[in-house]
């Protein structure tokens, strides 16, 4: 191979690997360092300059330099590369098939190398496609002569025909005796060889005589072995830019096409982005021969012309395992959804790689793979510039996003006119797309972003320049009432948590608070910025004393009164916030609510170790310390024995000297109040719950006053005390209220939890009044809600009522039943049998 091909080889395959579309000499500063962090070997910088003509070159290159720069793109000697479609045929042989055979491996095997060195990830981590198999196996079969592989950039197609061709030269049994010939569409260009056709090309590349017809050459040797020629084509995407080159090669393949009609043994796989499918359907569409030799695949989506689906689950899945062998069901679902376009699993396995336990409930990652995606084929792509002022553009006609994600074309005509290579570039790359709407029997053109997520990310940066980057009041609430009902309003309020956190204006994050959100946002919110704080504080040292500057520990604690202990979000957020925590009374809070979240799960384990983290923090202020109560209810699930105790003597004797009339209702007070009643439930009575409960609410007549999600939830707790010991006009009144104020939602902030503990009311008021089929239906959804949730507290409580109900009726093998389950129920969560069956048990008689 000469000098020439090998040196033009190497500056293509340099610029693919480094991901360099248009090389400048600036580059070639760092293609030398990344050769010399690749293979400690040193080339310089001149050197590179040289190679891409930005340096006079007054001698060859050394064998030492060709040698190195081979082994970093392709891992082996240029020596062994097989001849390309550019080499000379002037002095070919005339070779016998098996010569011609052994040619086909060297150029597949040579492709399928550059494919895997070039992955962006380990190859070993990419998988195969099964629609692909699929499809290809019906393609095979059939009389079509082509297909193609075709979808947006960014969907793995260059790795899916390499998983497939890999399986067809493996000796499947179905294609034993077909020869795969895999090659790359640039392969067929240069200075040389310009005026070959297709055909002569591929001749050329395989050492064909020109004399010979290279569809009768192949298929009369395909005919002997009963096989078939399989040609892969790939590699469009490089030819991007030169529009003339990639013309005269579509005609080709379309005269190669026409010369296989009648030939059976000859397919043709190629793979192409949307916008070049759309370029080369133009040339067939008008011929009726030629799309109906076309095989479009299962999956073909005309309005996004693509019929490469996104992964699948379980592709997910099986690609995360190979990535950092996690348990997946630890990944977020919103992730997993997410990264079911390969794109973005290629960005994920760089986050990993660069902190390998990088993995949060939110989606904090997904954030982070579309501000990278962004930066890497926007900011940091040729005429970047343009393509910015571009798509803001597109965003302030859409409204800022209140007419949706498209604009039409003729909208666009001095732009497209102004930033023609920057629109080119942005519909190649897979940014926006073009698309016909009829409009009273009109086409008209329209131009949108692809991906919705790119689309809300350049919506947050204009709405942001709009305000002159002012994070204050008025922009929260713009983006809060402007885009009500609309799922943009909350992916608008997350990226601009996550900028803010970024650029640590922490007091700016206070305002967001003053939005009203339902429960599930509510919580979701606080776990969001947990963990994007959490994140930030691994790479900046200035996190907890910006966290301490701006209070927000105390406003965020403000913010988890309302103990929905339902919501996993709340839990996860408590815990990423104890790890942020610097002080001890935030600490010890935070500690005492997953206290209580561990107690509600009987889970002895839980409760112990959660015991060892209270053991050192000091309860100055407390009304009760959090610990001791712990321990108390820990000793009771245990059956310790209590000697003496002064908390439980007060509450046994109805007494609560520690309700302290002159305290503020606040979080620290809420979980004192929360755990005055599950001591109560575990020592006292129903009546002294009801007694403890009305205390409270006589303490604080304003805040009950308000219908908060707090009080809410302990007038839920009243309602439960007083239907567990019998049903009167009262109980039945405060039923109604209960019922009235989680239904009007639009009104009133309810948790889940909530929820759930009316429920549970609503069971012993149905067995209060006789009704013991409706009693045990709600008693059956409650225990299946509880076992999901783990609040097993809650849970068994429900068993006791449902096993007492069936005991009444005389209904043996349901009451036999329903303890075995609750027994099966206490051994999975390591819960202590030995309480729940003592007939002084409080919460188990009906009183």
């Amino acid at each position: 191979m000469d000098e020439t091909a090998i040196l033009n080889e190497l500056k293509r395959l340099i610029l693919i690997k480094t991901g360099i579309r248009t090389i400048t000499p600036s580059d070639c500063k760092r293609i030398s360092i990344e050769i010399s962090r690749s293979l400690n070997k040193n080339v310089s910088e001149t050197t590179i300059k040289r190679l891409f003509g930005f340096a006079e070159a007054k001698h060859n290159f050394s064998n030492f330099t060709i040698t190195t720069l081979s082994e970093y793109v392709n891992g082996e000697n240029p020596e062994n590369w097989p001849v390309h479609a550019h080499v000379s045929n002037k002095h070919i042989i005339p070779a016998n098939w098996s010569d011609v055979k052994f040619k086909i491996s060297k150029v597949t095997d040579f492709t399928l190398k550059g494919i895997k060195n070039r992955s962006s990830m380990p190859y070993q981590m990419t998988i195969s496609r099964k629609f692909a198999e699929h499809d290809f196996d019906v393609f095979y079969k059939s009389d079509f002569s082509f297909t193609a592989f075709i979808s947006q950039p960014g969907y793995g197609k260059t790795i899916l025909l390499s998983h497939l061709a890999e399986r067809l030269i493996s000796n499947v049994s179905a294609y034993k005796d077909s020869t795969v010939l895999f090659v790359q569409a640039s392969n067929f260009f240069n200075s040389e060889n310009v005026a070959l056709n297709f055909e002569d090309q591929l001749k050329s590349l395989l050492n064909i005589s020109k004399k010979e017809s290279l569809v009768n050459y192949i298929s009369e040797n395909c005919k002997q072995s009963n096989g078939k020629f399989i040609i892969f084509l790939d590699g469009f995407s490089e030819l991007a830019h030169k529009n003339d080159l990639k013309k005269q090669l579509f005609d080709g393949i379309i005269s190669f096409i026409c010369s296989i009609e009648h030939v059976k043994a000859i397919k043709l796989v190629m793979s192409m982005r949307s916008t070049a499918w759309i370029r080369f359907y133009e040339k067939i569409r008008h011929s009726a021969y030629l799309k109906s030799k076309w095989f479009m695949g299962n999956y073909f989506n005309q309005n996004e012309v693509s019929n490469v689906p996104p992964l699948t689950e379980k592709e997910v899945d099986l690609i995360i395992s190979k990535i950092d062998g996690i348990n997946i069901r630890e990944i977020n679902p919103k992730l997993k959804n997410q990264l079911k376009f390969p794109f973005h699993i290629e960005l994920y396995h760089q986050l990993r790689e660069e902190d390998p336990l990088f993995n949060y409930s939110t989606n904090i990652t997904f954030h982070e793979l579309i501000s990278r995606f962004i930066q890497e084929n926007i900011y940091r792509s040729n005429y970047y510039t343009e393509k910015i002022l571009f798509l803001k553009r597109i965003i302030q006609l859409t409204s800022y996003g209140k007419t949706g994600n498209a604009v039409p074309k003729d909208s666009l005509i001095n732009e497209l006119s102004a930033f023609k290579n920057a629109y080119m570039e942005l519909v190649s790359d897979g940014i926006i797309m073009e698309e016909k709407h009829y409009q009273d029997y009109h086409p008209r053109e329209f131009v949108r972003f692809i991906h919705t997520h790119i689309f809300e990310y350049f919506l947050f940066i204009e709405l942001l320049e709009k305000f002159h980057l002012q994070l204050d009041t008025h922009f929260f609430q713009h983006i809060h009432e402007e885009y009500h009902n609309n799922n943009t309003r909350f992916q608008l309020l997350q990226w601009t948590v996550r900028f803010i956190v970024r650029i640590g204006d922490l007091k700016a994050l206070l305002r967001l608070f003053d939005l009203q959100f339902d429960h599930l946002e509510h919580n979701y919110l606080i776990l969001f910025i947990a963990e994007n704080l959490k994140y930030r504080s691994k790479y900046s040292a200035d996190t907890i004393n910006l966290l301490r500057e701006y209070k927000l520990h105390d406003r965020i604690i403000e913010e988890l009164i309302h103990f929905d202990f339902v919501d996993s979000n709340y839990k996860e957020a408590i815990e990423v916030l104890a790890d942020l925590s610097d002080s001890e009374e935030h600490t010890l809070i935070y500690q005492s609510l997953l206290a209580m979240i561990d107690i509600l799960s009987m889970n002895e384990e839980r409760i112990k170790m959660r015991l060892e983290k209270l053991n050192d923090l000091n309860a100055t202020g407390w009304l009760i310390d959090p610990r001791e109560a712990t321990q108390l209810i820990y000793a009771k699930i245990t059956n310790a024995p209590i000697v003496d105790n002064p908390l439980i003597s007060c509450i046994q004797r109805s007494e609560y000297p520690f309700l302290d009339h002159n305290r503020e209702l606040n979080t620290q007070q809420g979980i004192t109040y929360l755990l005055v009643i599950v001591l109560n439930l575990l020592y006292g009575s129903d009546n002294s719950s009801v007694k403890i409960i009305d205390t409270i609410i006589n303490l604080h007549p304003k805040d009950f006053s308000k219908r908060s999600e707090f009080s809410i939830f302990i007038l839920n707790l009243m309602g439960l005390s007083k239907s567990r010991m019998n049903s009167s006009k009262k109980t039945d009144q405060l039923e109604r209220i209960l019922i009235r104020l989680h239904e009007t939602r639009d009104r009133y902030k309810t948790t889940q939890y909530s929820a759930l503990i009316l429920k549970m009311t609503r069971a012993y008021q149905h067995r209060n009044k006789g009704e013991y089929e409706k009693a045990c239906e709600y008693c059956d959804e409650c225990i299946h809600l509880f076992k999901k949730y783990k609040l097993n507290l809650n849970g068994i409580m429900m068993y006791n009522l449902i096993i007492a109900i069936y005991s009444r009726m005389n209904n043996i093998p349901k009451v036999n039943e329903y303890k075995y389950e609750r027994l099966c129920m206490m051994d999975e969560n390591n819960i202590s049998s030995g309480m729940f069956f003592s007939p002084r048990a409080s919460f188990i008689k009906r009183r």
